[in-house]
């Protein structure tokens, strides 16, 4: 029996039943608008089972088997995982997905059987036509309890570099490699969706692009800002690198809290105040998107938990750069790139930041608050 409604996803399933069994000779697209999706799973399980002790236990990537279900629920296939928990879906249809689940299954050879199927519904992804689309990586940590936490972080260079190596032989290989944010949908879907449109006209020097800055401790900047009825300076300076949950990230003190940045996006993933943990994101609030280029746009969705509050709320923005522009803080006058973060379910503009590659840092930055606009403009900076 087919389970749930796979009809229409039936030829994708017979053609990857064909890529495991011949990997590393992929087979190539169906089409010129054919689309293949790469991603990652990697499960550290504590987790013996609930009846028979029969999972496996430990660092798990190779062989396990991934249910993939379009976002709606009327479509559903089975993939398995490959080295380092790679998986590959070729000429997937053009629809909206989500990794629904992981499987881990366990047997003795008397038969007894155990199965655990931990829920991630994440990340969310359009396949890009034409195109190898890396969707992310979720690493999943299960506990000695049953109990599931999941990582969505970005290793786009890591993925490119296997999938090149991999399958250099493949038609694939050809195509262009994109990265979907944690949690978006390609361009061409947030293009058909019934929100109000956001406009970009791209103005600036053709070809400027700004890449993703290489921080050290001893960093250090210093801001003025100001909100209706409030105002203040504060210093901003890179105190360590530690390790946050598994990923290498740098440490900024700002006054009484210590904000976490992961190194391969340098986008804001938990606070820690007086050593205490008041909130954490799944993955980095991704302001940013290296290169910065004129024109460039992306996406960035996010669960924020509020550690003390026991609460937590999902976030969507979706983020374009406009233009470069010479702007004059306190610090100085600078070139940037202006990056404009949008709503898109209603398409009002939430925070204009403008990033200057001499500084490191945005050097200004505006938000649209409930209670008013917050700016802040630096007023001096260390960094080489």
């Amino acid at each position: 029996m087919i389970p749930r409604a796979l009809t229409p996803l039936l030829p994708t399933i017979l053609i990857f039943g064909i890529v495991v069994a011949c990997a590393p000779f992929l087979v190539g697209p169906s089409d010129p608008n054919s689309s293949l999706v790469i991603g990652r799973i990697v499960v550290d399980n504590k987790y013996p089972g609930a009846f028979h002790g029969l999972l496996p236990l430990g660092v798990l990537d190779k062989g396990l088997e991934i249910e993939i279900e379009t976002r709606e629920g009327k479509g559903y296939l089975k993939v398995t995982t490959e080295e380092q928990g790679y998986f590959i879906i070729p000429n997937l249809s053009s629809n909206t997905y989500h990794v629904l689940s992981v499987i881990l299954e366990g047997s003795r050879s008397g038969g007894d059987k155990e199965r655990f199927a931990p829920r991630l519904r994440r990340p969310t992804f359009t396949p890009v036509p034409g195109k190898v689309t890396y969707i992310g990586t979720l690493y999943v940590d299960i506990s000695d309890r049953g109990e599931s936490k999941i990582r969505e972080v970005r290793e786009d260079d890591k993925a490119k570099t296997y999938f090149l190596q991999k399958y250099a032989a493949s038609p694939w290989s050809t195509r262009e490699f994109v990265s979907l944010g944690a949690g978006a949908v390609a361009a061409t879907q947030v293009a058909t969706a019934k929100t109000p449109p956001v406009e970009v006209k791209a103005v600036g020097q053709q070809g400027a692009r700004a890449e993703k800055p290489e921080w050290k401790v001893g960093y250090e900047w210093t801001f003025a800002w100001t909100r209706p009825g409030r105002s203040g300076n504060y210093v901003s300076e890179i105190v360590r690198e530690e390790i946050f949950e598994g990923i290498p990230s740098y440490v900024i003190r700002s006054e009484k809290n210590e904000d976490y940045y992961p190194k391969y996006v340098l986008g804001l993933i938990a606070r820690k105040t007086g050593g205490q943990l008041i909130f954490k994101r799944s993955s980095p609030r991704a302001n940013y998107s290296w290169p910065l280029e004129v024109g460039k746009e992306w996406t960035d969705t996010y669960l924020r938990e509020n550690i003390q509050e026991r609460s937590s709320q999902t976030f969507n923005y979706k983020m374009v750069v406009p233009k470069t522009e010479n702007i004059t803080v306190p610090a100085g006058t600078f070139e940037t790139f202006k990056v404009e973060v949008y709503i898109p379910r209603t398409g009002k503009l939430f925070a204009e930041y403008w990033y200057a590659p001499k500084a490191k840092r945005a050097v200004k930055e505006r938000e649209f608050l409930d209670d008013g606009l917050r700016e802040a403009e630096l007023i001096g900076f260390k960094a080489d």
